[in-house]
Formats: structure tokens, C-alpha cells, sequence
């Protein structure tokens, strides 16, 4: 039976700040340094297939693209021949070989179906003259904003833009610099700014997310059918819309239910939690369906990793699992609200361990969420350093993170 591959994933967004696909980055494991698909036999090939197309690529990108990276090797190896062109663009990394053999390689792809990036492109002579018998053939430039300057920035738009060939900004980290990059005409966005963007201090919680946050604390605590109907509704507007949750098609209802009790006892306490996360992350100001949010997406996976990794690890703490999925989940409420965690923890009483996970990434909560981090950041000496602390294998991560991918999108 082959087994899993280990990966990560970040989102790339769209000029709407939807997610237009998400860069996979594959490794033997957490420690490893080389990419698993580096190895030039049939068999990686396989474990490609099998994991990405087989198995998960519908669950890990939904309908979006999969940006994979590939050097010189694989390339002449034809090792994506087996992968499906409609879901995957090739990424060629910045220091492989431009010659004959190379672009007859690309054609061959770009034949074939596929798309196909320049990776890391620093906007100089030498990259232009290197891989200019490629331009006929790429779809995308990848621009890294920290190895190219301003000017560099703005002639590669108009560089490539003349030569129809899409322009995606790498390591953004700050409004001002995607703002930037918006204006002078980029199509697609990567970088940490849009996983966590920078906070506004001094604003509150508004109303209906602190009310939001509050309920799904109380679910937390494992409440009775009196004292859930009961919370939920001594909020109207979230009540009333929950109704008409339950009585959609979304919720299955062949009778219609007029009270929220009902509906509870319908729907059961764990998808109430999945719907108030759901309309958390959909407010009409954002503009977007939640699932098409990369703050969504991300506070739904690094929730559900959390709390399945916490029933590999022994303790006496039953609330467990359930805290680990609250971490996760609050950990991205900073971005969606604009608010620093330390305002939004102070919404609604909660436990220490919570607390000091989410502010100081302390004990064994805030270790779980230290390891989501760098799994998402594919930060390697941390993994490996965490699954150390935590006594976790490899193996079971690997297991922990395709379960929370496939969950996310069977819901």
C-alpha cells in the first residue's frame, strides 16, 4: 500500500482576493529537504497519482489549481505524465538549465493541457535572456517581491503583460505592498499578509461576531438541549437565520421546524458549531462566500487538524479535542474582524490553557498551534522540532493533516 505523501498548501488569490489555487509543496517528510517527487522513477509518479488524483486533490484544492514545483529533472523525466493538466500547473524553479532538451520538455507539457509558471523570477538580464525560448509556453510569472525591487515590479508588468502572460506577486506581507502590486495591474497574490493580515488595533468586536464567538465557546462546553436553544436564543437575528438554516435544503428538513430547540435536536450540537463557523467567516462586508475565502478555509483546516491530532495524545483533559478545534479556529478571528486576539479572548470567558495558547503559544495547546503554523508555512525544523515535544510520527501527522484536509471538504 503506498503511503501518504507529506504536504502543505498556500492559497493564491485572485484580483477579488478569492482563491484562484493553492501551491502544494510535497516532501518525503516534515525534515526532509527534498521533495518527494524528486525522485526520478515510475513510482513517485505513482504515489502522485494515488494520493493527489486517486485519492485527495479534489479534497486538499476543491475546484481550484494545484501550483506544483519542478525542477530540471523531473521535467525530462516527464514525471507529471500520469497527472491531470486540468487541475495542475507546473511551477519551473528559478535555477534549472534552459536549453534544447528543457524546452522541447515544456512544449511537450504545454501540448499536452498544462500550465506552466516561472518560479522566483528576479526581473534582471540574466532571467530574461535564460528563459526567454520559454515565454511562448508559460502562463504564469511568479514575481518574489523580496529579491526584486520596486521599478523591477512595475516593468515585469509591463514586460509580460504585452506578452499576455499573467503576473503573480510571491511574499506579500503588508497592505501597502499588495496594494502596490494591485494597482500596477498583477493578477494573482501569494503571501503571509493574506493567511493573517495586519491587525487594527484598538477596534472592537462587533456585535453579531462577538455574539458568534460567544455561542461557539458554549458549544464548547458540552451544553444541554435547554441551555443551547437557550443562548442561541437570546440572540434573534442569529436565531432567526438558523431557522432558515434548518428549514433549507442545506438542512434536509422534510417538515418544517418553527422552534430553535427543534431545530438543535435536529441538526445536532457539532453542526451548529460547523454553521455559526460558516456564517462567522461569511459577512456580507467581506463579499465573498466563505469557502472562497482563504481565512475560511485555512481556520477550518488548522480547527479540524487540531482537534484530530489531540486523539493521538494522552492526557486526562476529556475537553481536549474540543479546546484544540476552539484554538485553531479563534487563531484566524484576529483577521477576520481586525481586532487583536487579546480584545476578542476578553468577548467571552474561557479557559487559562486556551488563553495562553492562543497569546503566548504556550502548553500543550499552544504547541499543537505552533505546529499547525509551520505546517502551513512548511517551516521544516519546527515540525520536526514539535513532533519531537509531542512524541508524534511522522506518519501520523501526515495522517492528522490529509484527514483535516478531506474533512474540510466533505462537510
Amino acid at each position: 500500500m503506498l503511503s501518504l505523501a507529506y504536504l502543505a498548501r498556500q492559497p493564491i488569490l485572485d484580483r477579488e482576493g478569492k482563491i484562484y489555487a493553492y501551491e502544494l509543496l510535497f516532501r518525503d517528510s516534515p525534515d526532509s529537504d527534498t521533495a518527494v517527487i524528486a525522485n526520478d522513477n515510475l513510482a513517485t509518479a505513482q504515489v502522485l497519482e494515488n494520493v493527489l488524483t486517486n485519492i485527495g486533490l479534489p479534497r486538499l484544492i476543491g475546484e481550484n489549481k494545484a501550483f506544483v514545483n519542478c525542477n530540471r529533472e523531473m521535467l525530462l523525466d516527464n514525471i507529471f505524465k500520469l497527472l491531470n493538466p486540468k487541475w495542475f500547473v507546473l511551477e519551473i524553479l528559478e535555477d534549472v538549465e534552459v536549453d534544447a532538451s528543457l524546452v522541447n520538455a515544456v512544449a511537450h507539457y504545454k501540448e499536452r493541457g498544462f500550465e506552466l509558471a516561472l518560479d522566483d523570477f528576479i526581473f534582471n538580464q540574466e532571467f530574461l535572456t535564460r528563459f526567454e525560448p520559454l515565454f511562448p509556453y508559460v502562463s504564469y510569472v511568479k514575481m518574489d517581491l523580496v529579491d526584486n525591487s520596486a521599478e523591477a515590479m512595475k516593468q515585469a508588468a509591463e514586460f509580460f503583460k504585452a506578452k499576455g502572460i499573467k503576473l503573480l506577486a510571491e511574499k506579500v506581507e503588508d497592505a501597502a505592498t499588495y496594494k502596490t502590486c494591485f494597482n500596477l495591474g498583477y493578477d494573482f497574490f501569494q503571501g503571509f499578509y493574506f493567511a493573517k493580515p495586519e491587525l487594527v488595533t484598538g477596534k472592537k468586536v462587533d456585535s453579531t461576531s462577538e455574539a458568534i464567538i460567544k455561542l461557539l465557546f458554549l458549544l464548547r462546553t458540552h451544553p444541554s438541549l435547554d441551555e443551547a436553544s437557550e443562548s442561541l436564543e437570546a440572540y434573534p437575528d442569529i436565531a432567526e437565520n438558523f431557522l432558515k438554516f434548518v428549514n433549507s435544503k442545506a438542512g434536509y428538513v422534510s417538515k418544517r421546524i418553527e422552534k430553535v430547540r427543534d431545530a438543535i435536536a435536529w441538526v445536532g450540537l457539532r453542526h451548529i458549531q460547523e454553521w455559526l463557523t460558516l456564517i462567522l467567516y461569511a459577512r456580507p462586508e467581506f463579499g465573498m462566500a466563505p469557502q472562497s475565502s482563504p481565512l475560511f478555509q485555512n481556520a477550518t483546516h488548522r480547527a479540524r487538524f487540531m482537534e484530530i491530532i489531540t486523539r493521538f495524545i494522552g492526557g486526562t483533559d476529556d475537553d481536549l479535542p474540543a479546546k484544540a478545534y476552539m484554538v485553531g479556529l479563534i487563531s484566524r478571528v484576529d483577521a477576520l474582524v481586525g481586532t487583536p486576539l487579546e480584545n476578542i479572548l476578553n468577548v467571552s470567558p474561557m479557559d487559562d490553557d486556551i488563553r495562553e495558547a492562543l497569546l503566548h503559544r504556550k502548553g500543550l495547546l499552544g504547541n499543537l498551534l505552533t505546529l499547525a503554523d509551520a505546517v502551513e508555512q512548511d517551516d521544516k525544523a519546527t515540525i520536526a522540532q514539535q513532533l519531537k515535544d509531542l512524541k508524534i510520527s511522522t506518519n501520523l501527522l501526515n495522517r492528522c493533516v490529509y484527514d483535516a484536509y478531506s474533512w474540510s471538504h466533505e462537510r
